[in-house]
């Protein structure tokens, strides 16, 4: 059940369907600055062979209704699909997708997260983000391994930011805790971009917000491979408050419309011009 519940936190930091009012543009062909052919680009399906580590829950049969633990999930994927114009981007997808490709997007992303008890036994169980940040990597030497855990953080960072604590809901029911026993669960994230590198992603989407469902189906070999490891760090093997469990998800990005720019830019002038007038007087 455990595995359930943090699969399903996973799935939702990379989730999900936002309110997209114009596209960015993503420059999927090179990593040199307008030296490519540029997509619209509004958002990363992630393949369902990614992996969320869970570490430190807590919680067993023995506990009751209103009990709660706070435990770390970390959350690594590569893309299947990019949402964009282009028909042929020339995604590289790992194994088990075709794995040809001139370049890989990779994300990675840590959750802290609450787990409460619903009944007795707490076989049901809700979870809220308390915090955590998630970052996107644009790579033109595609080697993403999700068996080894290896090759989700050499690219370039093109996007990152942050996940709204507080606003973030799930629910899993299944068995727990047993090893290698999965139930089921979702839910949703709400998050927060914090950098934006333009020269892949534009109109800058810093302050912009995302939305990110997650849903765990519990998929098995060889459609999800176990990672050994989280960014150099070995998981072992799995025990009752450490494991690792699969998950998929997606994520859209919320993108400025051109007159909110606009008006923006305009707002910023008139401080500007504000600050100079008090300054000169």
């Amino acid at each position: 059940m455990k595995k359930l519940i943090s699969t399903a936190v996973a799935m939702a930091f990379v989730g999900g369907a936002a309110v997209v009012h114009a596209a960015a543009t993503l420059d999927t062909t090179t990593a040199t600055p307008n030296d490519g052919i540029l997509q619209n680009f509004v958002g990363i399906d992630w393949h369902n062979n990614g992996g969320a580590w869970i570490q430190g829950f807590d919680l067993t049969t023995a506990n009751n209704t209103g009990d709660s633990d706070t435990f770390t999930l970390t959350y690594q994927a590569f893309a299947g699909v990019i949402n964009t114009s282009s028909l042929t981007p020339n995604l590289y997808v790992a194994s088990p997708g075709a794995a040809t490709g001139s370049y890989e997007l990779t994300t990675f992303a840590t959750l802290n997260e609450t787990a409460t008890c619903l009944n007795n036994g707490c076989t049901s169980i809700s979870i809220t983000t308390d915090s955590g940040f998630w970052d996107v990597f644009f790579d033109i030497s595609p080697d993403a391994n999700q068996s080894a855990g290896t090759g989700f953080l050499d690219g370039v960072s093109i996007l990152s930011g942050t996940f709204t604590g507080g606003l973030s809901t799930f629910i899993a029911t299944g068995p727990i805790p047993q090893v290698g026993v999965l139930g089921t669960g979702g839910g949703f994230i709400i998050g927060n971009v914090t950098n934006t590198n333009n020269a892949y992603i534009n109109p800058d989407l810093l302050g912009t917000t995302f939305q990110a469902s997650l849903q765990f189906p519990g998929q098995s070999s060889p459609t999800y491979t176990r990672p050994a490891a989280f960014n150099g760090v070995a998981t072992g093997a799995d025990t009752a408050s450490s494991f690792v469990i699969q998950t998929d998800a997606s994520q859209n990005f919320t993108v400025p419309e051109p007159t909110s720019l606009a008006l923006f830019g305009i707002g910023l002038l008139g401080l500007s011009l504000v600050g100079r007038r008090r300054f000169n007087n």
